[in-house]
């Protein structure tokens, strides 16, 4: 045998085996195509969604997420069941909706079995659009239809079990022979047929409440553990969330939260610079959580459920972060429930109650919601008169379905009610009234001596008994319902987009046309007209103009509902004061005075007339 030809030979077999072994390396990280399924094979059973497509969950092959083993080529590999399988390939598909006619109605996702959006249909909240008609309001959707609108997102529930968090790429399907008008279930199977997962959604009428049933059915040989989580998130233009001045904003959102004694209520930016300070505690709670959500002025969305919650923590990110778009804040309120464990063969069941609409009172106190959310109603101090407030007005309306004519008949009512303290003010008022003119002659006589002048002044007080403080005692003592009153029209969401008549069209919103606050600062300069000028004419004749100008100002921005309240309560205190100061013969004291007091000035009057006429006759 020739060697030279053996080497050759050689060589050629070694180009040859390199070639195939770079041909394998190319081939190598392609995945084979799938194979359909044989008889006998090991395959998980197809299911049909309700738009009639099959999802198949595909076993997991040697690159699956278990840990890799490199099998001796003389060992036989055996095919062990993984501990967790791939997820299906993801089509988002939300079903039929949920809905309690009139009210309020859902869309239920199959990504993860969540919420997909959330509507009202009560006309009261419905959108309206120029030459369009009225639409339902989708206050909880994924993304605003606008560019320039806040929304409430709609809210996740996480279950984690057996260490498998279901998300949105975790494929749930219909059981239709549970759906309903108002309730369907929706399944998940892991993929090794040994853990089930229901979801069971159930809307209800007359409270806004929607509850969420959760099996978890354990298959297997030994226990498995599950933790629970709800996320309630809100997109929020930061635009709409500034407001002004004298108008604070009805699309500022907040992370709320009641735990023990106290409630917690974060905006944004109160979130932001809690944890600029290093003090982001400040936006967790971990003692006696009782509910939590996020809302606005008029809306929220929440957890009601009892002894069920460990903790609650607010974040908030700006555009930018986590796909958030320009100009917007998203703000959210993560609660942690209580953890649980589902024996082999066993079945646990949760129920969550999730609250998703306007913040009425009756609603929120309803003996059906498992947890009292009244605390989401911003009230302020004084909530213990705002709610007597706004339960007459409510009563009002049943009998005059127009909360402008409401807010009257309200403020009417608080006028007689305090009409013995309006009655004392306004008596001091006509004596100091009365007291005018003498007043204006000793501030000239002892303009010079300040001391002189408070000692005269005092003196002429105790001489006539009048009070000069008895006016004020009375408007102290009624500032706390006026405030309460401002309160009740400013907090009640009975007032959105509530109509009552002419250009008034929403008492929530501002006068379009301006014209109640202008209306309202003439009956203002009215009133400071018939006021007692006791104090210093240059300052009462800036006090007479300045003050209705800043007040009408003011008024400008306010909803027109509180406009109207200070206006019919300005329009009686005008009257009251007429009534008052004429029986009491104070008005028009400029022409009139009284014969006591010191300086005499009907005495002098006479005398100087009697000086003309012996002028007249010795001439």
């Amino acid at each position: 045998m020739n060697p030279h030809n053996n080497d050759q030979s050689d060589q050629k077999n070694l180009l040859i085996a390199v070639a195939l072994c770079g041909l394998l390396m190319l081939v190598w990280p392609y995945e084979p195509p799938v194979q359909p399924p044989q008889p006998g094979d090991n395959e998980t059973p197809v299911e049909q969604t309700e738009s009639g497509a099959k999802t198949t969950t595909p076993e997991t092959s040697a690159q699956s997420e278990t840990p890799e083993t490199t099998l001796k080529p003389t060992e036989q590999s055996t095919q062990v069941e993984p501990a967790v399988a791939a997820k299906p390939v993801f089509e988002r598909q939300d079903f039929d909706e949920l809905k309690v006619p009139g009210e309020h109605g859902m869309v239920v996702s199959n990504a993860g079995g969540s919420i997909s959006k959330w509507t009202l249909y009560e006309e009261q909240y419905q959108v309206h659009m120029e030459d369009e008609a009225s639409q339902p309001f989708d206050f909880v959707a994924r993304a605003p239809e606008s560019k320039d609108e806040s929304v409430f997102l709609p809210p996740e529930i996480r279950l984690t079990v057996a260490g498998e968090t279901l998300d949105e790429d975790d494929l749930f399907t219909e059981v239709k022979a549970a759906r309903t008008a108002d309730s369907m279930t929706l399944r998940w199977v892991d993929p090794n047929q040994k853990i089930t997962v229901d979801k069971t959604f159930t809307i209800r009428g007359g409270n806004y409440l929607v509850d969420v049933g959760i099996a978890i059915k354990n298959g297997t040989g030994s226990a498995i553990d599950y933790t629970l989580e709800t996320d309630f998130s809100a997109l929020q233009n930061d635009e709409q969330a500034e407001g002004t001045m004298f108008m604070p904003p009805v699309y500022l959102f907040n992370s709320i939260c009641e735990h023990g004694d106290d409630f917690e209520r974060l905006p944004a930016t109160d979130i932001f610079d809690n944890v600029e300070d290093d003090e982001a505690d400040e936006n967790r709670f971990e003692s006696n959580v009782v509910w939590g959500g996020i809302d606005n002025r008029y809306f929220m969305t929440g957890l009601a459920i009892k002894d069920g919650i460990l903790s609650c923590s607010a974040t908030a990110e700006r555009a930018g972060e986590a796909g958030v778009p320009a100009g917007y804040t998203r703000i959210n309120n993560r609660l942690v429930l209580k953890s649980g464990r589902v024996e082999a063969g066993a079945t646990e069941t949760r129920t969550l109650s999730l609250y998703g609409g306007p913040k009425k009172l009756s609603y929120l106190r309803s003996e059906d919601v498992p947890v009292n959310m009244s605390e989401a109603i911003d009230f302020g101090f004084f909530a213990f008169i705002c709610e007597p407030m706004l339960w007459l007005m409510r009563y009002s309306h049943t009998h005059f379905p127009n909360w402008g004519i409401a807010i009257i008949l309200l403020t009417i009512l608080v006028k007689v009610l305090t009409l013995p303290l309006t009655i004392k003010q306004y008596r001091s008022m006509a004596a100091m009234k009365k007291l005018g003119p003498q007043l204006k002659k000793i501030q000239e006589r002892h303009k010079e001596d300040k001391v002189r002048l408070q000692q005269e002044m005092m003196k002429l007080y105790r001489e006539n008994q009048v009070n000069p403080l008895s006016g004020c005692l009375p408007m102290l003592m009624m500032m706390p319902v006026y405030f309460a009153l401002y309160r009740t029209i400013y907090s009640a969401v009975e007032l959105y987009q509530a109509d009552f008549a002419f250009w008034i069209r929403d008492l929530s919103e501002q006068d379009p046309y301006y014209i109640s606050p202008f209306i309202l600062g003439l009956l203002m300069i009215i009133q400071m007209r018939l006021n007692p000028s006791a104090g210093d004419q240059a300052q009462q004749k800036i006090l007479m103009w300045v003050m209705p100008i800043m007040f009408t100002g003011m008024m400008l921005f306010l909803p027109s509902g509180l406009v109207l309240y200070i206006l019919v309560n300005t329009l009686l205190g005008i009257v009251q004061q007429w009534y008052m100061y004429r029986g009491a013969g104070a008005l028009n004291t400029d022409q009139t005075d009284t014969k006591s007091g010191g300086s005499g000035s009907s005495s002098g009057g006479s005398s100087r007339q009697q000086r003309k006429k012996m002028n007249k006759a010795k001439a």
